[in-house]
Protein backbone atom coordinates (compact mmCIF):
# COMPACT_ATOMS: atom_id res chain seq x y z
CA UNK A 1 0.00 0.00 0.00
CA UNK A 2 1.80 3.17 -1.18
CA UNK A 3 2.26 6.18 1.10
CA UNK A 4 1.27 9.08 -1.14
CA UNK A 5 2.07 12.70 -0.32
CA UNK A 6 -0.10 14.90 -2.55
CA UNK A 7 0.59 18.61 -3.10
CA UNK A 8 -2.85 20.26 -2.85
CA UNK A 9 -1.66 23.89 -2.79
CA UNK A 10 -3.58 24.77 -6.02
CA UNK A 11 -6.78 23.79 -4.19
CA UNK A 12 -5.82 26.03 -1.29
CA UNK A 13 -5.31 28.90 -3.71
CA UNK A 14 -8.73 28.34 -5.28
CA UNK A 15 -10.43 28.20 -1.85
CA UNK A 16 -10.13 31.98 -1.58
CA UNK A 17 -10.02 32.78 -5.30
CA UNK A 18 -12.93 31.03 -7.02
CA UNK A 19 -11.71 32.29 -10.39
CA UNK A 20 -8.60 30.16 -9.83
CA UNK A 21 -10.75 27.03 -10.11
CA UNK A 22 -9.40 26.13 -13.52
CA UNK A 23 -9.19 22.73 -15.13
CA UNK A 24 -6.05 22.02 -13.09
CA UNK A 25 -7.99 22.57 -9.86
CA UNK A 26 -10.76 20.23 -10.99
CA UNK A 27 -8.25 17.55 -11.95
CA UNK A 28 -6.46 17.80 -8.61
CA UNK A 29 -9.73 17.74 -6.69
CA UNK A 30 -10.86 14.56 -8.46
CA UNK A 31 -7.51 12.93 -7.68
CA UNK A 32 -7.49 14.11 -4.06
CA UNK A 33 -11.00 12.84 -3.31
CA UNK A 34 -10.40 9.61 -5.19
CA UNK A 35 -7.18 8.84 -3.32
CA UNK A 36 -8.76 9.74 0.02
CA UNK A 37 -11.61 7.29 -0.58
CA UNK A 38 -9.42 4.48 -1.92
CA UNK A 39 -8.56 1.63 0.47
CA UNK A 40 -5.21 0.91 -1.23
CA UNK A 41 -3.62 4.29 -0.46
CA UNK A 42 -2.29 5.97 2.67
CA UNK A 43 -2.72 9.66 1.88
CA UNK A 44 -0.85 12.62 3.36
CA UNK A 45 -1.01 16.19 2.11
CA UNK A 46 1.57 18.85 1.35
CA UNK A 47 1.39 22.56 0.61
CA UNK A 48 4.72 24.13 -0.42
CA UNK A 49 2.77 27.42 -0.50
CA UNK A 50 -0.71 28.50 0.65
CA UNK A 51 -0.65 26.15 3.64
CA UNK A 52 -3.40 27.82 5.68
CA UNK A 53 -5.64 27.97 2.61
CA UNK A 54 -4.91 24.32 1.80
CA UNK A 55 -5.83 23.28 5.34
CA UNK A 56 -9.11 25.21 5.06
CA UNK A 57 -9.86 23.52 1.75
CA UNK A 58 -9.18 20.04 3.18
CA UNK A 59 -11.37 20.76 6.20
CA UNK A 60 -14.25 21.79 3.96
CA UNK A 61 -13.79 18.95 1.46
CA UNK A 62 -13.61 16.24 4.13
CA UNK A 63 -15.28 17.65 7.25
CA UNK A 64 -14.48 15.94 10.51
CA UNK A 65 -11.77 13.76 8.94
CA UNK A 66 -8.49 15.67 9.25
CA UNK A 67 -5.73 14.39 7.02
CA UNK A 68 -2.08 14.75 8.05
CA UNK A 69 0.03 17.45 6.39
CA UNK A 70 3.78 16.83 6.07
CA UNK A 71 4.62 20.53 6.47
CA UNK A 72 6.81 21.30 9.50
CA UNK A 73 4.97 21.75 12.80
CA UNK A 74 5.90 25.45 13.12
CA UNK A 75 4.32 26.20 9.75
CA UNK A 76 1.21 24.24 10.64
CA UNK A 77 1.00 26.08 13.98
CA UNK A 78 1.16 29.48 12.25
CA UNK A 79 -1.41 28.34 9.69
CA UNK A 80 -3.67 27.18 12.53
CA UNK A 81 -3.54 30.61 14.18
CA UNK A 82 -4.33 32.29 10.87
CA UNK A 83 -7.27 29.96 10.22
CA UNK A 84 -8.64 30.52 13.73
CA UNK A 85 -8.81 34.22 12.91
CA UNK A 86 -10.25 33.57 9.45
CA UNK A 87 -13.05 31.10 10.25
CA UNK A 88 -15.64 33.66 11.41
CA UNK A 89 -15.46 35.47 8.08
CA UNK A 90 -16.45 34.67 4.51
CA UNK A 91 -13.44 33.66 2.40
CA UNK A 92 -14.14 36.55 0.01
CA UNK A 93 -14.66 39.22 2.70
CA UNK A 94 -12.43 42.25 3.28
CA UNK A 95 -11.62 40.93 6.77
CA UNK A 96 -10.36 37.65 5.30
CA UNK A 97 -8.23 39.52 2.81
CA UNK A 98 -6.68 41.70 5.53
CA UNK A 99 -5.91 38.72 7.79
CA UNK A 100 -4.36 36.76 4.95
CA UNK A 101 -2.21 39.74 3.96
CA UNK A 102 -0.98 40.00 7.55
CA UNK A 103 -0.16 36.27 7.51
CA UNK A 104 1.73 36.71 4.26
CA UNK A 105 3.81 39.54 5.74
CA UNK A 106 4.58 37.47 8.85
CA UNK A 107 5.80 34.56 6.70
CA UNK A 108 8.03 36.97 4.79
CA UNK A 109 9.53 38.26 8.04
CA UNK A 110 10.15 34.68 9.18
CA UNK A 111 11.51 33.75 5.75
CA UNK A 112 8.78 31.12 5.39
CA UNK A 113 7.21 32.13 2.09
CA UNK A 114 7.73 28.57 0.92
CA UNK A 115 7.68 25.49 3.12
CA UNK A 116 10.92 23.88 4.26
CA UNK A 117 10.12 20.20 4.29
CA UNK A 118 11.88 17.71 6.53
CA UNK A 119 11.80 14.63 4.34
CA UNK A 120 12.84 12.46 7.29
CA UNK A 121 9.42 13.21 8.82
CA UNK A 122 7.56 11.92 5.76
CA UNK A 123 5.82 8.52 5.90
CA UNK A 124 8.05 5.54 5.00
CA UNK A 125 8.98 5.04 1.34
CA UNK A 126 6.83 7.99 0.22
CA UNK A 127 5.58 8.90 -3.24
CA UNK A 128 5.47 12.70 -3.53
CA UNK A 129 3.15 13.89 -6.30
CA UNK A 130 3.05 17.46 -7.55
CA UNK A 131 0.10 17.99 -9.87
CA UNK A 132 1.07 21.48 -11.02
CA UNK A 133 3.91 23.25 -9.20
CA UNK A 134 7.65 22.43 -9.18
CA UNK A 135 8.96 19.82 -6.77
CA UNK A 136 10.35 21.42 -3.59
CA UNK A 137 14.13 21.27 -3.46
CA UNK A 138 14.14 19.07 -0.35
CA UNK A 139 11.91 16.54 -2.11
CA UNK A 140 13.77 16.64 -5.42
CA UNK A 141 17.11 15.98 -3.74
CA UNK A 142 15.91 13.20 -1.41
CA UNK A 143 16.92 9.73 -2.66
CA UNK A 144 14.31 8.10 -0.39
CA UNK A 145 11.36 9.86 -2.03
CA UNK A 146 9.69 8.66 -5.24
CA UNK A 147 8.89 11.77 -7.29
CA UNK A 148 5.89 12.18 -9.60
CA UNK A 149 5.03 15.34 -11.52
CA UNK A 150 2.00 15.97 -13.72
CA UNK A 151 2.52 18.01 -16.88
CA UNK A 152 -0.77 19.39 -18.22
CA UNK A 153 0.60 20.97 -21.38
CA UNK A 154 3.70 22.44 -22.98
CA UNK A 155 1.92 25.40 -24.54
CA UNK A 156 3.87 28.26 -22.87
CA UNK A 157 7.10 26.75 -24.17
CA UNK A 158 5.87 25.78 -27.62
CA UNK A 159 3.83 28.95 -28.21
CA UNK A 160 5.10 31.78 -25.98
CA UNK A 161 3.41 34.28 -28.32
CA UNK A 162 0.07 33.31 -26.77
CA UNK A 163 1.12 34.66 -23.37
CA UNK A 164 1.44 38.26 -22.25
CA UNK A 165 4.49 37.51 -20.15
CA UNK A 166 6.79 34.55 -20.12
CA UNK A 167 4.92 31.76 -18.32
CA UNK A 168 7.58 30.28 -16.08
CA UNK A 169 5.57 27.76 -14.06
CA UNK A 170 5.81 25.03 -16.70
CA UNK A 171 9.50 25.73 -17.26
CA UNK A 172 10.23 25.68 -13.52
CA UNK A 173 8.23 22.51 -13.01
CA UNK A 174 10.09 20.72 -15.79
CA UNK A 175 13.42 21.91 -14.38
CA UNK A 176 12.51 20.39 -11.00
CA UNK A 177 12.01 16.87 -12.39
CA UNK A 178 15.04 14.65 -11.64
CA UNK A 179 16.20 12.00 -14.08
CA UNK A 180 14.83 9.29 -11.81
CA UNK A 181 11.43 10.96 -11.50
CA UNK A 182 8.17 9.91 -13.09
CA UNK A 183 6.01 12.17 -15.25
CA UNK A 184 2.28 11.94 -15.83
CA UNK A 185 0.84 13.72 -18.86
CA UNK A 186 -2.86 14.30 -19.42
CA UNK A 187 -2.81 13.02 -23.01
CA UNK A 188 -0.64 11.15 -25.48
CA UNK A 189 -0.25 14.41 -27.42
CA UNK A 190 1.21 16.10 -24.34
CA UNK A 191 3.55 13.16 -23.74
CA UNK A 192 4.81 13.52 -27.30
CA UNK A 193 5.32 17.27 -26.84
CA UNK A 194 7.07 16.80 -23.49
CA UNK A 195 9.45 14.07 -24.64
CA UNK A 196 10.30 15.89 -27.87
CA UNK A 197 10.99 19.17 -26.08
CA UNK A 198 12.93 17.78 -23.11
CA UNK A 199 14.46 14.55 -24.36
CA UNK A 200 13.14 12.88 -21.20
CA UNK A 201 13.01 9.08 -21.13
CA UNK A 202 9.59 8.14 -22.63
CA UNK A 203 9.56 5.04 -20.44
CA UNK A 204 9.20 7.32 -17.44
CA UNK A 205 6.25 9.24 -18.88
CA UNK A 206 2.73 7.87 -18.43
CA UNK A 207 -0.33 9.42 -20.12
CA UNK A 208 -3.38 9.34 -17.85
CA UNK A 209 -6.37 10.94 -19.51
CA UNK A 210 -8.59 13.18 -17.44
CA UNK A 211 -12.24 12.77 -16.49
CA UNK A 212 -15.05 15.28 -16.00
CA UNK A 213 -16.76 15.33 -12.64
CA UNK A 214 -20.05 13.38 -12.78
CA UNK A 215 -21.30 15.48 -9.86
CA UNK A 216 -20.94 18.74 -11.77
CA UNK A 217 -21.41 17.79 -15.41
CA UNK A 218 -24.47 15.77 -16.35
CA UNK A 219 -27.53 16.03 -18.55
CA UNK A 220 -29.79 18.37 -16.57
CA UNK A 221 -33.38 17.14 -16.71
CA UNK A 222 -34.89 19.85 -14.51
CA UNK A 223 -36.32 22.38 -16.94
CA UNK A 224 -36.80 24.89 -14.15
CA UNK A 225 -33.06 24.95 -13.51
CA UNK A 226 -32.38 25.45 -17.21
CA UNK A 227 -34.98 28.23 -17.32
CA UNK A 228 -33.39 29.90 -14.28
CA UNK A 229 -29.98 29.96 -15.97
CA UNK A 230 -31.54 31.33 -19.15
CA UNK A 231 -33.16 34.11 -17.12
CA UNK A 232 -29.94 34.86 -15.26
CA UNK A 233 -28.11 35.57 -18.52
CA UNK A 234 -31.04 37.16 -20.33
CA UNK A 235 -31.23 34.43 -22.96
CA UNK A 236 -35.02 34.39 -23.26
CA UNK A 237 -36.32 31.51 -25.33
CA UNK A 238 -33.75 31.89 -28.10
CA UNK A 239 -31.49 28.98 -29.02
CA UNK A 240 -27.83 29.50 -28.22
CA UNK A 241 -24.39 28.22 -29.10
CA UNK A 242 -22.09 27.77 -26.13
CA UNK A 243 -18.34 28.05 -25.65
CA UNK A 244 -16.50 27.72 -22.33
CA UNK A 245 -12.91 28.96 -22.17
CA UNK A 246 -10.64 31.54 -20.63
CA UNK A 247 -10.92 34.44 -23.05
CA UNK A 248 -7.37 34.46 -24.37
CA UNK A 249 -5.73 34.09 -27.82
CA UNK A 250 -5.10 30.33 -27.66
CA UNK A 251 -8.81 29.62 -27.27
CA UNK A 252 -9.48 31.25 -30.66
CA UNK A 253 -12.69 32.93 -29.49
CA UNK A 254 -12.21 35.91 -31.82
CA UNK A 255 -12.32 33.43 -34.73
CA UNK A 256 -15.57 31.97 -33.38
CA UNK A 257 -17.09 35.46 -33.04
CA UNK A 258 -16.15 36.34 -36.62
CA UNK A 259 -17.76 33.16 -37.89
CA UNK A 260 -20.88 33.80 -35.81
CA UNK A 261 -21.15 37.35 -37.18
CA UNK A 262 -20.70 36.07 -40.73
CA UNK A 263 -23.58 33.61 -40.30
CA UNK A 264 -25.86 36.29 -38.91
CA UNK A 265 -25.07 38.79 -41.63
CA UNK A 266 -25.68 36.18 -44.31
CA UNK A 267 -29.09 35.46 -42.81
CA UNK A 268 -28.21 31.79 -42.31
CA UNK A 269 -28.58 31.92 -38.50
CA UNK A 270 -32.16 32.92 -37.81
CA UNK A 271 -34.57 32.82 -34.84
CA UNK A 272 -32.35 35.16 -32.80
CA UNK A 273 -29.76 32.47 -32.15
CA UNK A 274 -27.21 33.71 -29.61
CA UNK A 275 -23.60 32.93 -28.81
CA UNK A 276 -22.82 32.48 -25.10
CA UNK A 277 -19.18 32.83 -24.06
CA UNK A 278 -18.39 31.55 -20.56
CA UNK A 279 -15.02 32.26 -19.00
CA UNK A 280 -12.82 34.67 -17.16
CA UNK A 281 -10.91 37.40 -18.94
CA UNK A 282 -7.47 36.39 -20.08
CA UNK A 283 -4.66 38.10 -21.93
CA UNK A 284 -5.68 40.04 -25.06
CA UNK A 285 -9.31 40.05 -23.94
CA UNK A 286 -9.46 43.47 -25.64
CA UNK A 287 -8.96 41.71 -28.98
CA UNK A 288 -12.15 39.78 -28.38
CA UNK A 289 -14.00 42.94 -27.35
CA UNK A 290 -12.86 44.60 -30.55
CA UNK A 291 -14.42 41.78 -32.53
CA UNK A 292 -17.71 42.62 -30.83
CA UNK A 293 -17.17 46.37 -31.15
CA UNK A 294 -16.94 46.13 -34.92
CA UNK A 295 -20.43 44.64 -35.02
CA UNK A 296 -22.57 46.79 -32.77
CA UNK A 297 -25.78 45.66 -34.45
CA UNK A 298 -25.35 42.11 -33.23
CA UNK A 299 -23.69 42.68 -29.84
CA UNK A 300 -26.98 41.82 -28.16
CA UNK A 301 -26.65 38.33 -29.61
CA UNK A 302 -23.25 37.67 -28.04
CA UNK A 303 -23.43 37.08 -24.28
CA UNK A 304 -20.17 37.24 -22.32
CA UNK A 305 -21.02 35.80 -18.90
CA UNK A 306 -17.68 36.00 -17.14
CA UNK A 307 -17.12 33.45 -14.40
CA UNK A 308 -20.03 31.02 -13.86
CA UNK A 309 -20.17 28.89 -10.66
CA UNK A 310 -19.77 25.15 -11.17
CA UNK A 311 -23.26 24.46 -9.87
CA UNK A 312 -24.79 26.34 -12.83
CA UNK A 313 -22.76 24.72 -15.56
CA UNK A 314 -24.80 21.53 -16.09
CA UNK A 315 -27.93 23.59 -16.77
CA UNK A 316 -26.04 25.98 -19.07
CA UNK A 317 -24.54 23.10 -21.06
CA UNK A 318 -27.83 21.19 -21.20
CA UNK A 319 -29.80 24.16 -22.50
CA UNK A 320 -27.52 24.84 -25.47
CA UNK A 321 -27.93 23.73 -29.08
CA UNK A 322 -24.26 22.97 -29.64
CA UNK A 323 -20.90 23.42 -27.93
CA UNK A 324 -18.22 25.10 -30.06
CA UNK A 325 -14.56 24.90 -29.02
CA UNK A 326 -12.18 26.04 -31.79
CA UNK A 327 -9.05 26.05 -29.61
CA UNK A 328 -5.69 26.31 -31.33
CA UNK A 329 -3.98 24.00 -28.85
CA UNK A 330 -4.85 21.94 -25.78
CA UNK A 331 -2.99 19.73 -23.35
CA UNK A 332 -6.22 17.79 -22.92
CA UNK A 333 -9.38 19.87 -23.34
CA UNK A 334 -11.82 19.37 -20.48
CA UNK A 335 -14.68 21.61 -21.70
CA UNK A 336 -15.55 19.40 -24.73
CA UNK A 337 -15.62 16.37 -22.42
CA UNK A 338 -17.82 18.22 -19.94
CA UNK A 339 -20.17 19.19 -22.76
CA UNK A 340 -20.34 15.61 -24.06
CA UNK A 341 -21.08 14.34 -20.57
CA UNK A 342 -24.04 16.73 -20.54
CA UNK A 343 -25.25 15.26 -23.83
CA UNK A 344 -24.38 18.31 -25.92
CA UNK A 345 -23.29 18.03 -29.58
CA UNK A 346 -19.70 19.26 -29.92
CA UNK A 347 -17.77 21.03 -32.65
CA UNK A 348 -14.06 21.32 -31.91
CA UNK A 349 -10.60 21.50 -33.47
CA UNK A 350 -8.72 18.65 -35.09
CA UNK A 351 -5.38 19.53 -33.45
CA UNK A 352 -3.24 18.55 -30.44
CA UNK A 353 -5.08 16.39 -27.88
CA UNK A 354 -8.66 17.21 -28.87
CA UNK A 355 -9.12 14.22 -31.24
CA UNK A 356 -8.09 11.94 -28.34
CA UNK A 357 -10.89 13.42 -26.25
CA UNK A 358 -13.82 13.59 -28.66
CA UNK A 359 -13.06 10.68 -31.02
CA UNK A 360 -15.83 10.25 -33.60
CA UNK A 361 -18.45 11.75 -31.27
CA UNK A 362 -17.84 15.32 -32.42
CA UNK A 363 -17.33 17.31 -35.60
CA UNK A 364 -13.65 18.21 -35.92
CA UNK A 365 -12.48 21.16 -38.03
CA UNK A 366 -9.24 22.99 -38.76
CA UNK A 367 -9.25 25.81 -36.16
CA UNK A 368 -8.11 28.34 -38.78
CA UNK A 369 -10.70 27.39 -41.43
CA UNK A 370 -13.64 29.80 -41.18
CA UNK A 371 -15.61 28.08 -43.94
CA UNK A 372 -15.38 24.72 -42.17
CA UNK A 373 -16.46 26.14 -38.81
CA UNK A 374 -19.37 28.06 -40.32
CA UNK A 375 -20.57 24.99 -42.19
CA UNK A 376 -20.28 22.79 -39.12
CA UNK A 377 -22.32 25.24 -37.03
CA UNK A 378 -25.03 25.51 -39.67
CA UNK A 379 -25.20 21.75 -40.13
CA UNK A 380 -25.70 21.07 -36.43
CA UNK A 381 -28.09 23.97 -35.83
CA UNK A 382 -30.32 23.06 -38.78
CA UNK A 383 -30.48 19.28 -38.42
CA UNK A 384 -32.37 18.12 -35.33
CA UNK A 385 -31.84 14.44 -36.14
CA UNK A 386 -28.09 14.97 -36.36
CA UNK A 387 -28.10 16.73 -32.99
CA UNK A 388 -29.85 13.75 -31.42
CA UNK A 389 -27.35 11.34 -32.95
CA UNK A 390 -24.40 13.46 -31.84
CA UNK A 391 -25.86 13.77 -28.36
CA UNK A 392 -26.11 9.99 -28.00
CA UNK A 393 -22.56 9.51 -29.30
CA UNK A 394 -21.30 12.24 -26.97
CA UNK A 395 -22.74 10.58 -23.88
CA UNK A 396 -21.34 7.19 -24.91
CA UNK A 397 -17.91 8.69 -25.59
CA UNK A 398 -17.86 10.53 -22.27
CA UNK A 399 -18.41 7.27 -20.40
CA UNK A 400 -14.95 6.14 -21.52
CA UNK A 401 -13.47 8.82 -19.24
CA UNK A 402 -14.30 7.92 -15.65
CA UNK A 403 -13.13 9.20 -12.29
CA UNK A 404 -12.51 5.63 -11.12
CA UNK A 405 -10.25 4.85 -14.09
CA UNK A 406 -8.40 8.15 -13.66
CA UNK A 407 -7.70 7.50 -9.97
CA UNK A 408 -6.91 3.80 -10.43
CA UNK A 409 -4.30 4.50 -13.12
CA UNK A 410 -2.54 6.86 -10.72
CA UNK A 411 -2.56 4.22 -8.00
CA UNK A 412 -1.12 1.62 -10.38
CA UNK A 413 1.76 3.99 -11.13
CA UNK A 414 2.36 4.64 -7.43
CA UNK A 415 2.45 0.90 -6.74
CA UNK A 416 4.83 0.29 -9.61
CA UNK A 417 7.45 2.79 -8.42
CA UNK A 418 7.15 2.50 -4.62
Amino acid sequence: MPNVVLDISPLGLSFYHRHARTGVSRVLEELFLGLYQHPEVRLSLAAPTNLSESIRYAEKAIPGQPLPFVNPSLEQHLAGIENTLLRPFSPQSAFSKAIRQAGFRLRNILNRERSRFDVAAFPPDPVYHSVFFPLPDEVRQAPTVHKVVTIHDMIPLLHPEWFKQSENTVRQTIASIPADGQVITVSQATKNDFCTYTGFDPGRVTPILLAASPDLFYREQDQQKIAAVRKQFDLGDQPYLLSVATLEPRKNIDHLIRCFVRLIRSGELTDGTKLVLVGTKGWLFDTILRELGRNEQIRSRVIVTGFVPDENMAALYSGALVFVYPSLYEGFGLPPLEAMQCGLPVITSNVSSLPEVVGDAAIQVDPTDADALCQAILTVVNEADLRQQMSARAVARAKLFSRNRFVQEHIELYKRIA
